[in-house]
Protein backbone atom coordinates (compact mmCIF):
# COMPACT_ATOMS: atom_id res chain seq x y z
CA UNK A 1 0.00 0.00 0.00
CA UNK A 2 1.16 3.64 -0.99
CA UNK A 3 0.25 6.00 1.26
CA UNK A 4 1.53 9.68 2.25
CA UNK A 5 4.18 10.27 4.85
CA UNK A 6 1.12 11.43 7.25
CA UNK A 7 -0.91 8.84 6.70
CA UNK A 8 2.09 6.05 6.86
CA UNK A 9 2.46 7.68 10.83
CA UNK A 10 -1.01 7.14 11.52
CA UNK A 11 -1.59 3.31 10.45
CA UNK A 12 2.23 2.84 11.77
CA UNK A 13 0.39 4.37 15.21
CA UNK A 14 -2.37 1.86 14.68
CA UNK A 15 -0.31 -1.09 14.11
CA UNK A 16 1.69 -0.53 17.20
CA UNK A 17 -1.31 -0.24 19.32
CA UNK A 18 -3.26 -3.53 17.90
CA UNK A 19 -0.26 -4.97 18.91
CA UNK A 20 -0.25 -3.37 22.11
CA UNK A 21 -4.16 -4.24 23.30
CA UNK A 22 -3.05 -8.19 21.51
CA UNK A 23 -5.55 -8.00 18.63
CA UNK A 24 -2.57 -8.77 16.28
CA UNK A 25 0.75 -10.97 17.08
CA UNK A 26 4.20 -9.95 16.39
CA UNK A 27 4.52 -11.48 12.91
CA UNK A 28 1.27 -10.29 11.92
CA UNK A 29 2.31 -6.67 12.88
CA UNK A 30 5.22 -6.82 11.05
CA UNK A 31 4.14 -8.05 7.79
CA UNK A 32 1.34 -5.15 8.26
CA UNK A 33 4.41 -2.50 8.85
CA UNK A 34 6.63 -3.67 5.90
CA UNK A 35 3.54 -3.70 3.52
CA UNK A 36 3.07 0.10 4.21
CA UNK A 37 5.03 2.44 1.60
CA UNK A 38 5.85 6.31 1.37
CA UNK A 39 4.53 7.56 -1.84
CA UNK A 40 7.55 9.04 -3.67
CA UNK A 41 5.70 12.16 -5.38
CA UNK A 42 1.97 13.23 -4.86
CA UNK A 43 1.24 13.61 -8.48
CA UNK A 44 -2.46 14.05 -7.87
CA UNK A 45 -1.90 17.19 -6.19
CA UNK A 46 0.58 18.61 -8.78
CA UNK A 47 -2.11 17.74 -11.18
CA UNK A 48 -5.32 19.54 -9.50
CA UNK A 49 -2.74 22.91 -8.69
CA UNK A 50 -1.46 22.50 -12.31
CA UNK A 51 -5.27 22.22 -13.53
CA UNK A 52 -6.09 25.14 -10.93
CA UNK A 53 -3.21 27.51 -12.00
CA UNK A 54 -4.31 26.80 -15.65
CA UNK A 55 -7.63 27.90 -15.06
CA UNK A 56 -6.91 31.14 -13.00
CA UNK A 57 -4.71 32.25 -15.96
CA UNK A 58 -7.18 32.09 -18.27
CA UNK A 59 -9.25 34.45 -16.43
CA UNK A 60 -6.45 36.51 -15.60
CA UNK A 61 -5.85 36.68 -19.68
CA UNK A 62 -9.43 37.25 -20.26
CA UNK A 63 -9.96 40.31 -17.60
CA UNK A 64 -6.86 41.16 -19.12
CA UNK A 65 -8.17 41.47 -22.88
CA UNK A 66 -10.98 43.77 -21.21
CA UNK A 67 -8.84 46.35 -19.33
CA UNK A 68 -7.11 46.77 -22.87
CA UNK A 69 -9.27 49.25 -24.93
CA UNK A 70 -7.55 49.25 -27.89
CA UNK A 71 -7.46 45.19 -27.80
CA UNK A 72 -11.47 45.45 -26.88
CA UNK A 73 -12.03 47.59 -29.76
CA UNK A 74 -10.36 45.42 -31.91
CA UNK A 75 -12.31 42.73 -30.78
CA UNK A 76 -15.80 44.27 -30.90
CA UNK A 77 -15.10 45.55 -34.32
CA UNK A 78 -14.08 41.87 -35.37
CA UNK A 79 -17.80 40.90 -33.71
CA UNK A 80 -19.90 43.64 -34.94
CA UNK A 81 -22.84 41.19 -35.84
CA UNK A 82 -26.16 41.12 -34.01
CA UNK A 83 -26.85 39.82 -30.75
CA UNK A 84 -29.18 37.12 -31.74
CA UNK A 85 -25.62 36.03 -33.74
CA UNK A 86 -23.64 36.36 -30.92
CA UNK A 87 -25.99 34.08 -28.97
CA UNK A 88 -26.15 31.43 -31.54
CA UNK A 89 -22.43 31.26 -32.01
CA UNK A 90 -21.78 31.17 -28.28
CA UNK A 91 -24.53 28.44 -27.99
CA UNK A 92 -22.69 26.34 -31.15
CA UNK A 93 -19.60 26.49 -29.11
CA UNK A 94 -21.02 25.43 -25.85
CA UNK A 95 -22.29 22.63 -27.25
CA UNK A 96 -19.71 21.81 -29.36
CA UNK A 97 -17.57 21.73 -25.79
CA UNK A 98 -20.07 19.43 -24.70
CA UNK A 99 -19.78 17.31 -27.09
CA UNK A 100 -16.08 16.95 -26.96
CA UNK A 101 -16.68 16.51 -22.94
CA UNK A 102 -19.14 13.21 -23.73
CA UNK A 103 -16.84 12.13 -26.14
CA UNK A 104 -13.50 12.45 -24.26
CA UNK A 105 -15.08 11.09 -20.71
CA UNK A 106 -16.65 8.01 -22.63
CA UNK A 107 -12.55 6.60 -22.61
CA UNK A 108 -11.97 4.78 -20.07
CA UNK A 109 -8.92 6.88 -18.14
CA UNK A 110 -8.37 8.46 -14.68
CA UNK A 111 -7.12 11.98 -15.69
CA UNK A 112 -9.31 13.51 -13.33
CA UNK A 113 -8.61 16.84 -13.82
CA UNK A 114 -7.60 17.30 -17.43
CA UNK A 115 -11.13 15.86 -18.76
CA UNK A 116 -12.92 18.27 -17.08
CA UNK A 117 -11.53 21.55 -19.22
CA UNK A 118 -14.14 20.68 -22.17
CA UNK A 119 -17.12 21.09 -19.37
CA UNK A 120 -15.53 24.45 -18.33
CA UNK A 121 -15.30 25.77 -21.45
CA UNK A 122 -18.83 24.76 -22.64
CA UNK A 123 -20.19 26.32 -19.01
CA UNK A 124 -18.50 29.71 -19.88
CA UNK A 125 -19.94 29.73 -23.40
CA UNK A 126 -23.25 29.17 -22.07
CA UNK A 127 -23.12 31.69 -19.75
CA UNK A 128 -22.40 34.29 -22.25
CA UNK A 129 -24.31 32.76 -24.70
CA UNK A 130 -26.99 33.62 -21.80
CA UNK A 131 -25.75 37.11 -21.38
CA UNK A 132 -26.51 38.04 -25.34
CA UNK A 133 -29.84 36.59 -24.74
CA UNK A 134 -30.88 39.36 -22.27
CA UNK A 135 -29.08 41.97 -24.62
CA UNK A 136 -31.66 40.62 -26.89
CA UNK A 137 -34.90 40.95 -24.84
CA UNK A 138 -33.38 44.42 -23.97
CA UNK A 139 -33.14 43.23 -20.10
CA UNK A 140 -29.35 43.49 -19.44
CA UNK A 141 -30.32 45.71 -16.55
CA UNK A 142 -32.21 42.91 -15.05
CA UNK A 143 -30.74 39.39 -16.65
CA UNK A 144 -31.95 37.66 -12.95
CA UNK A 145 -34.67 35.07 -14.64
CA UNK A 146 -31.96 34.62 -17.66
CA UNK A 147 -29.40 33.81 -15.08
CA UNK A 148 -31.88 31.77 -12.63
CA UNK A 149 -33.06 29.52 -15.90
CA UNK A 150 -29.26 28.72 -16.74
CA UNK A 151 -28.31 27.61 -13.16
CA UNK A 152 -31.65 25.61 -13.53
CA UNK A 153 -29.87 24.61 -17.07
CA UNK A 154 -26.39 23.92 -15.11
CA UNK A 155 -27.76 21.45 -12.33
CA UNK A 156 -30.07 19.91 -15.21
CA UNK A 157 -26.56 19.36 -17.27
CA UNK A 158 -24.67 17.95 -13.79
CA UNK A 159 -27.09 15.49 -13.09
CA UNK A 160 -27.29 14.17 -16.57
CA UNK A 161 -23.22 14.02 -16.94
CA UNK A 162 -22.60 13.47 -13.20
CA UNK A 163 -20.42 16.74 -13.17
CA UNK A 164 -19.31 18.04 -10.05
CA UNK A 165 -18.07 21.45 -11.57
CA UNK A 166 -21.35 21.78 -13.55
CA UNK A 167 -23.15 21.38 -10.32
CA UNK A 168 -20.59 24.37 -8.74
CA UNK A 169 -21.40 26.72 -12.16
CA UNK A 170 -25.40 25.89 -10.83
CA UNK A 171 -24.57 27.43 -7.31
CA UNK A 172 -22.97 30.23 -8.91
CA UNK A 173 -25.11 31.45 -11.38
CA UNK A 174 -28.19 30.59 -8.45
CA UNK A 175 -26.05 33.13 -6.28
CA UNK A 176 -25.37 35.84 -9.36
CA UNK A 177 -29.57 35.35 -10.21
CA UNK A 178 -30.87 35.38 -6.11
CA UNK A 179 -28.42 38.69 -5.53
CA UNK A 180 -29.93 40.42 -8.75
CA UNK A 181 -33.55 39.22 -8.47
CA UNK A 182 -33.80 40.00 -4.96
CA UNK A 183 -31.96 43.62 -5.76
CA UNK A 184 -34.21 44.84 -8.72
CA UNK A 185 -37.19 44.06 -6.22
CA UNK A 186 -36.24 45.94 -3.67
CA UNK A 187 -33.86 48.79 -5.76
CA UNK A 188 -36.04 51.66 -3.55
CA UNK A 189 -34.50 50.63 0.06
CA UNK A 190 -31.68 48.13 -1.37
CA UNK A 191 -33.65 45.73 1.14
CA UNK A 192 -35.98 42.81 0.63
CA UNK A 193 -38.33 41.56 2.85
CA UNK A 194 -36.61 44.00 5.10
CA UNK A 195 -33.47 42.37 4.63
CA UNK A 196 -30.12 43.71 3.04
CA UNK A 197 -27.79 41.26 1.07
CA UNK A 198 -25.35 40.11 3.87
CA UNK A 199 -28.88 38.93 5.53
CA UNK A 200 -30.42 37.65 1.87
CA UNK A 201 -27.55 35.62 1.61
CA UNK A 202 -27.17 34.22 5.53
CA UNK A 203 -30.78 32.87 4.63
CA UNK A 204 -29.74 31.43 1.78
CA UNK A 205 -26.57 29.77 2.81
CA UNK A 206 -28.47 28.31 5.28
CA UNK A 207 -31.33 27.45 3.24
CA UNK A 208 -28.06 25.11 1.17
CA UNK A 209 -26.96 24.01 3.96
CA UNK A 210 -30.77 22.25 5.02
CA UNK A 211 -30.97 21.19 1.33
CA UNK A 212 -27.81 19.28 1.79
CA UNK A 213 -29.83 16.81 3.74
CA UNK A 214 -32.67 15.89 1.59
CA UNK A 215 -29.73 16.16 -1.51
CA UNK A 216 -28.32 13.29 0.29
CA UNK A 217 -31.35 10.96 0.30
CA UNK A 218 -31.35 11.43 -3.44
CA UNK A 219 -29.88 8.51 -4.79
CA UNK A 220 -29.35 10.76 -8.02
CA UNK A 221 -27.92 13.77 -6.18
CA UNK A 222 -25.78 12.30 -4.09
CA UNK A 223 -21.96 13.01 -6.20
CA UNK A 224 -23.45 16.65 -5.38
CA UNK A 225 -23.39 16.52 -1.37
CA UNK A 226 -20.13 17.63 -0.72
CA UNK A 227 -20.10 20.45 -3.13
CA UNK A 228 -23.48 21.51 -1.88
CA UNK A 229 -22.31 20.76 1.62
CA UNK A 230 -19.15 23.08 0.98
CA UNK A 231 -21.32 26.15 -1.03
CA UNK A 232 -23.45 26.04 1.74
CA UNK A 233 -20.76 27.01 4.71
CA UNK A 234 -18.75 28.97 3.00
CA UNK A 235 -21.78 31.17 2.05
CA UNK A 236 -23.62 30.94 5.36
CA UNK A 237 -20.20 31.51 7.22
CA UNK A 238 -18.93 35.08 4.90
CA UNK A 239 -22.74 36.32 4.79
CA UNK A 240 -23.33 36.35 8.22
CA UNK A 241 -19.48 37.46 9.10
CA UNK A 242 -20.49 40.44 6.10
CA UNK A 243 -23.45 40.85 8.89
CA UNK A 244 -21.45 41.87 11.79
CA UNK A 245 -19.64 44.54 10.01
CA UNK A 246 -22.75 45.94 8.06
CA UNK A 247 -25.58 44.55 10.11
CA UNK A 248 -29.01 45.00 8.74
CA UNK A 249 -29.16 48.64 7.34
CA UNK A 250 -30.90 49.36 4.05
CA UNK A 251 -27.95 51.78 2.99
CA UNK A 252 -24.22 52.88 3.54
CA UNK A 253 -25.88 56.26 4.71
CA UNK A 254 -27.84 54.80 7.18
CA UNK A 255 -24.50 52.18 8.22
CA UNK A 256 -22.07 55.51 8.38
CA UNK A 257 -24.98 56.97 11.10
CA UNK A 258 -24.12 53.81 13.98
CA UNK A 259 -21.35 52.82 15.87
CA UNK A 260 -20.01 49.62 15.38
CA UNK A 261 -20.79 48.46 18.92
CA UNK A 262 -24.56 48.66 18.13
CA UNK A 263 -23.97 45.60 16.06
CA UNK A 264 -22.23 42.73 18.74
CA UNK A 265 -25.06 40.63 18.85
CA UNK A 266 -24.14 39.79 15.42
CA UNK A 267 -20.93 39.02 16.63
CA UNK A 268 -21.91 36.80 19.29
CA UNK A 269 -24.31 34.84 17.06
CA UNK A 270 -20.82 34.70 14.41
CA UNK A 271 -19.13 33.22 17.81
CA UNK A 272 -21.98 31.05 19.04
CA UNK A 273 -22.24 29.57 15.65
CA UNK A 274 -18.52 28.52 15.04
CA UNK A 275 -18.00 27.24 18.43
CA UNK A 276 -21.11 24.70 17.52
CA UNK A 277 -19.60 24.20 14.17
CA UNK A 278 -16.38 23.34 16.22
CA UNK A 279 -18.46 20.78 18.34
CA UNK A 280 -20.41 19.64 15.49
CA UNK A 281 -17.32 18.90 13.66
CA UNK A 282 -15.76 16.73 16.57
CA UNK A 283 -18.15 14.80 17.60
CA UNK A 284 -19.21 13.79 13.42
CA UNK A 285 -15.43 14.07 12.96
CA UNK A 286 -15.80 16.24 10.36
CA UNK A 287 -13.13 18.22 9.82
CA UNK A 288 -14.54 20.42 7.16
CA UNK A 289 -17.04 22.30 9.17
CA UNK A 290 -14.76 21.98 12.13
CA UNK A 291 -12.08 24.20 10.27
CA UNK A 292 -14.41 26.52 8.90
CA UNK A 293 -15.76 27.29 12.78
CA UNK A 294 -12.09 28.04 14.13
CA UNK A 295 -11.71 30.14 11.05
CA UNK A 296 -14.25 31.88 11.70
CA UNK A 297 -13.48 32.66 15.47
CA UNK A 298 -10.02 34.23 14.59
CA UNK A 299 -11.68 36.24 12.09
CA UNK A 300 -14.57 37.50 14.55
CA UNK A 301 -11.83 38.26 16.65
CA UNK A 302 -9.60 39.91 14.32
CA UNK A 303 -12.56 41.94 13.24
CA UNK A 304 -14.13 43.15 16.16
CA UNK A 305 -10.24 43.67 17.46
CA UNK A 306 -9.84 46.52 14.27
CA UNK A 307 -13.40 47.96 15.05
CA UNK A 308 -13.48 48.39 18.81
CA UNK A 309 -10.24 48.37 19.80
CA UNK A 310 -7.54 49.73 17.32
CA UNK A 311 -7.27 52.26 19.09
CA UNK A 312 -7.92 52.38 22.96
CA UNK A 313 -6.62 49.02 23.49
CA UNK A 314 -3.10 47.60 23.10
CA UNK A 315 -1.94 45.28 20.29
CA UNK A 316 0.10 43.34 23.16
CA UNK A 317 -2.85 43.42 25.71
CA UNK A 318 -5.49 42.07 23.24
CA UNK A 319 -3.93 39.61 21.54
CA UNK A 320 -2.32 38.41 25.48
CA UNK A 321 -6.27 38.40 25.88
CA UNK A 322 -6.98 36.16 23.32
CA UNK A 323 -4.14 34.02 23.66
CA UNK A 324 -4.93 33.37 27.67
CA UNK A 325 -8.74 32.70 26.82
CA UNK A 326 -7.72 29.97 23.74
CA UNK A 327 -5.28 28.56 26.25
CA UNK A 328 -8.22 27.98 28.77
CA UNK A 329 -9.89 26.37 25.89
CA UNK A 330 -7.23 24.19 24.98
CA UNK A 331 -6.83 22.87 28.67
CA UNK A 332 -10.03 22.18 29.25
CA UNK A 333 -10.12 19.61 26.10
CA UNK A 334 -6.95 18.31 26.80
CA UNK A 335 -8.54 16.97 29.71
CA UNK A 336 -11.94 15.78 28.07
CA UNK A 337 -8.87 14.09 25.74
CA UNK A 338 -7.26 12.43 28.26
CA UNK A 339 -10.37 11.05 30.06
CA UNK A 340 -11.55 9.56 26.60
CA UNK A 341 -8.11 7.83 26.66
CA UNK A 342 -8.16 6.29 29.92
Amino acid sequence: MQVSKKEKDTLRKAVIYWKSKGLIDDSTADELGESIKVKSFNWQSLAYYSFLFAVVSLLIAVVSIFADKALLDLIDSMLSTSYFTKSITFLSLSILFFWFDYRYNKRKTRKKYSKEVFAFFGAICLAICTGFVSFIFEMEENPGIFILGLSVLYFGLAIVRIKELLWLFGIIALLIAYGTITHNIGQENYQFVGMNFPMRFTILGAAILILTYYINKTEKLKPFVESTYWSGLIIFFFALWFLTIFGNYSSYDKWLEIRQYYLWWYSLILLLVSFGAILIGIKKEDSSIKNVGITFIFLNLYTRYFEYFWDELHKALFFGIIAISFWLIGKKAEKIWDKEFK
